[in-house]
């Protein structure tokens, strides 16, 4: 069966459906991005935020406008590394900051007014804003008249989903993917989607070519299950399914990002499930180079000293990397609300009527932090390690390959020399600045420096062989210190 298939914004950006010889298929998350991200959207962003409506340039403003200017000088490159992820991250952020009902991130969807566990806050997103018109105006153009599938595999898409689904009319939509099939039910109650059909339908994935290393076939593996011989692969799992995998699996594995939500040895690693696993043979078959941990803050009975600790013992080694942290959240379930276990720790869930579309549960125990610390953790302790070491952009699946080798001194993909044609953030007047998008950070050139530190970020090291000791040494240091570069020449 041929089916027409639309991918909604706002999906993992790395990753494509694989689908039928027959199958035809709309990017509209592809479209979505490229329209907000384009580079002359961000300099049009850049220019309008140095010319502030009030007249007054503030360091806010301005430091708005060269982090736009930077992202759109990265975007410009045409480069599909980690400063491009970054610098779509900031771009969404930026388009989406005045919009009234959404925020967006380059993994993430937030609602101005309440949660994506809600369905009327959703259709009330959805209503509010104008985020999705063009790709809704594109899908009609795509299939007039003819029925479509929707592929919704995460929350994250159902505002642009509920838009789309309104523009197409719900007569002509199936419902499908992972997240349709979860939440059925809830999802026909709630009037975009009410005279849809949905169906249990779900695609295998692949990383896009763009994003594999020598334009490779990964396929993208979440469970054991889904784990096929032959292609190469990437995944993002829990521990337990993890050691599932075959050895001769891992042989193929092009990198794999294991959540883990307590950790003291690699011997008896628990995930979100609350399952301890013993993962030293996985690292044994995989070796750690291919190996990334994403921790948990805040799960049951553990408070944030107990995470730091993990978060170093991660960041130092031995053993995999540390990819990054994210709060803790208690898989939903079914069910009447009571205590339970967790690890061996006694919790209990709490009731959010409201969620009729729920991911998770809320709950309390003892010793365990509440949503809000658990936030507030992640945040402070992203803060701390990512100036130790680099963490990952994004939960997303480019991510989670096997990082390649890179010069020490070479340029950092999310850095840029921009141009600020106003005041710059330092108070003074126009002048070049080195952005980092990864750090956050801006620093002013020295106007005879300029033309040097341009043509490092465009890979020409033979630079450094034209300056004094002095001012290599000076600049070098600099450089370091803004994180643009590995190590000084």
């Amino acid at each position: 069966m041929m089916r027409r298939v639309i991918l909604p914004p706002l999906y993992d950006l790395s990753l494509e459906p694989i689908l039928g010889p027959a199958d035809e298929l709309f990017d509209a998350n592809a479209e979505f991005l490229d329209r907000l991200c384009a580079p002359v959207r961000l300099r049009t962003l850049a220019e309008s935020a140095a010319r502030p409506t009030s007249g007054v340039t503030t360091a806010e403003t301005a430091t708005k406008a060269l982090f736009a200017a930077g992202a759109a000088t990265i975007l410009d490159r045409g480069r599909y590394d980690w400063g491009r992820l970054r610098a779509t991250g900031l771009a969404l952020r930026l388009t989406a900051e005045a919009d009234p009902t959404i925020r967006l991130a380059v993994d993430d969807v937030e609602l101005v007014h309440g949660t994506t566990e809600s369905g009327a806050d959703v259709v009330s997103a959805a209503t509010g804003t104008a985020l999705f018109g063009p790709e809704a105006d594109r899908a009609r153009s795509w299939a007039p008249g003819a029925r479509v599938h929707l592929l919704v595999e995460t929350d994250q898409q159902l505002p642009a989903a509920a838009a789309l689904a309104k523009a197409l009319g719900p007569h002509r939509v199936t419902l499908c993917g992972r997240f349709a099939a979860a939440h059925r039910k809830a999802l026909r109650a709630l009037a975009p989607f009410a005279g849809a059909e949905i169906e249990d339908w779900t695609p295998s994935w692949r990383l896009r070519r763009e994003w594999a290393p020598a334009g490779e076939d990964i396929r993208w593996v979440r469970d054991a299950h889904q784990w096929r011989p032959g292609p190469p692969w990437a995944g993002w799992l829990a521990p337990e399914q993890a050691v599932l995998l075959p050895a001769r699996a891992w042989r193929d594995c092009r990198g794999v990002a294991l959540t883990v939500a307590r950790f003291s040895a690699w011997s008896a690693v628990t995930g979100v499930s609350g399952v301890d696993t013993d993962l030293e043979t996985v690292r044994r078959l995989v070796g750690d180079d291919r190996l990334a941990v994403e921790l948990l803050v805040g799960a049951p009975g553990l408070d944030a000293d107990a995470t730091t600790t993990a978060a170093r013992r991660l960041r130092s080694g031995p053993g995999p990397r540390l990819a990054g942290l994210s709060p803790f959240r208690l898989t939903s379930r079914s069910g009447p609300r009571s205590s339970t276990m967790w690890g061996g720790v006694p919790l209990t869930r709490q009731d959010a009527p409201r969620h009729d579309l729920p991911r998770w549960d809320r709950f309390h125990g003892p010793g365990s932090l509440d949503d809000a610390d658990r936030r507030r953790i992640t945040s402070a302790l992203t803060a701390e390690f990512g100036a130790e070491t680099e963490l990952y952009p994004g939960r997303l699946a480019c991510c989670a390959l096997a990082p390649g080798s890179q010069p020490p001194a070479a340029w950092e993909p999310s850095a840029a020399v921009v141009e600020a044609s106003g005041a710059g953030p330092d108070g003074r007047g126009p002048g070049s600045f080195v952005v980092n998008l990864r750090t956050g950070s801006a620093f002013r050139l020295h106007p005879r420096l300029t033309p040097v530190v341009r043509r490092l970020a465009s890979g020409d090291a033979a630079v450094w062989q034209h300056l004094s000791d002095t001012v290599r040494t000076k600049l070098s240091g600099q450089l370091v210190r803004a994180g643009a570069i590995r190590s000084p020449q």
